[in-house]
């Protein structure tokens, strides 16, 4: 204990205010490090996560296609086969997807349709929650209305457009949109003749718009019965794929190693591929990843600049204390007491500053988090600038950063334990 005590002492020593002040400026330095990293680490980290929550808030977890397009019919036999396998299987549901265009007037502008079961679609993915309405109650009964009957002649399919795409087209519920297929004989070629290659189009009846946040998808997804789209593009009771939605997000990639072999159970001849959404927006969520690593090791260098903070502390102090260090070794003090001494300081500076650092960090991630900064959506395809506080990453960067201090105190603490008590006292 005399160590630390000693330590501590020419720490804090009020008569060399030179030193005092050098000590300040080097928790400081720590202190900002650690602010700034975990501030950095945790907004990165809520990107990753908004954006997770934002592609599977829309899309389901696992998809089930053929490879052949347009040529899914068994659809109903495949959602069997899969609830029956699994059991972490919560939902599967039908869907058609294709991308077309839209005009109201003269307004027009691309989009992405896609033809879902109305039934089941609050099972396999969170866009029912999105839609703008009063209540649950309210949001149940739009999906209701979702559904179509092709057999009713003149009939108007309803359709659910994004709020940012409502807005670019002017458009309201209640109005009658044209979605048009530039080139409808690509889908199912071999049904057409040359004649009805040219664009075809259809009415739709908006019923109501979603917000789901991310703008990619509020500007260009259309939501509607996947029957109309069979109804517009003669596809029969032909499909795009089968969704899936499990308990577990994390499990997809074995619920996808399982199901390809189950459902591909004639010997070579692989006619279903099995996507999870990790596969599905693969490059999307590398960069995310690849991002936060990279800032994250940029801030730690932060860190390890201001720990240099500390090695020159430490070095002033030797160099001013050669006195005291040649009397307690004349006095039989070990070379180890000696550095354990010096050691301490360094510590008490680095955990000084990352205990401040840590709250600090703490603290403007709660202030980010409350008053939520405006994004530009379309630049960022989120509105708002998120933040994820997790335990483990303070957890993370405070011990880090104590082991960056500890590193640095090594040094000066050995070469304190190197002078000679004569030379120490020599002109005293």
């Amino acid at each position: 204990m005399f160590e630390y005590f000693a330590g501590l002492r020419y720490l804090l020593n009020r008569s060399r205010i030179s030193l005092s002040i050098i000590s300040i400026i080097s928790i400081c330095g720590v202190c900002l490090g650690v602010m700034a990293l975990v501030s950095v680490v945790s907004v990165a980290g809520g990107f990753e996560d908004e954006f997770r929550d934002k592609v599977l808030g829309v899309n389901s977890h696992v998809l089930v296609m053929t490879y052949k397009q347009d040529d899914f019919r068994e659809y109903r036999d495949v959602q069997e086969k899969i609830e029956l396998h699994s059991s972490e299987v919560i939902e599967t549901a039908p869907f058609i997807f294709h991308e077309m265009m839209i005009a109201i007037g003269s307004k027009v502008s691309g989009i992405l349709i896609k033809g879902v079961e109305p039934e089941t679609m609050m099972g396999v993915s969170d866009l029912a929650k999105y839609i703008i309405a009063e209540d649950d109650a309210r949001r149940a009964e739009i999906l209701d209305d979702l559904h179509y009957v092709p057999s009713r002649d003149g009939e108007v399919p309803p359709v659910i457009i994004g709020r940012v795409l409502a807005q670019k087209l002017k458009a309201d519920i209640g109005d009658e949109v044209r979605v048009i297929s530039p080139r409808r004989g690509i889908v199912g070629e071999h049904r057409y003749g040359p004649s009805q290659m040219d664009p075809t189009q259809k009415r739709f009846r908006i019923i109501a718009l979603y917000d789901s946040g991310f703008y990619d998808y509020d500007n260009r997804l259309l939501l509607c019965d996947y029957k109309a789209l069979q109804e517009f593009f003669n596809l029969d009771d032909v499909v795009t794929g089968v969704e899936v939605r499990v308990k577990n997000i994390n499990e997809t990639g074995k619920l996808r190693d399982a199901l390809t072999p189950v459902l591909n159970d004639n010997p070579g001849l692989d006619r279903y591929k099995v996507i999870d959404w990790q596969d599905l927006n693969h490059n999307l969520f590398t960069s995310l990843h690849l991002q936060k690593v990279t800032l994250s090791v940029i801030m730690l260098f932060i860190v390890i600049v201001a720990s240099f903070n500390i090695v020159g502390t430490l070095i002033m102090m030797v160099l001013d204390k050669q006195r005291d260090i040649s009397i307690m070794k004349s006095l039989g003090a070990s070379d180890g007491m000696i550095m354990r001494m010096f050691i301490y300081q360094g510590m008490f500076i680095g955990g000084v500053g990352t205990v401040l650092g840590l709250l600090g960090g703490l603290g403007v991630c709660e202030l980010l988090s409350l008053y939520d900064f405006e994004l530009d959506s379309t630049v960022y395809l989120i509105s708002t600038l998120p933040v994820k506080i997790e335990a483990h990453v303070f957890a993370g960067v405070g011990i880090a950063t104590l082991f960056i201090s500890f590193l640095a105190t090594l040094y000066p603490s050995w070469w304190a334990t190197q002078m000679s008590p004569v030379e120490g006292l020599r002109y005293e």
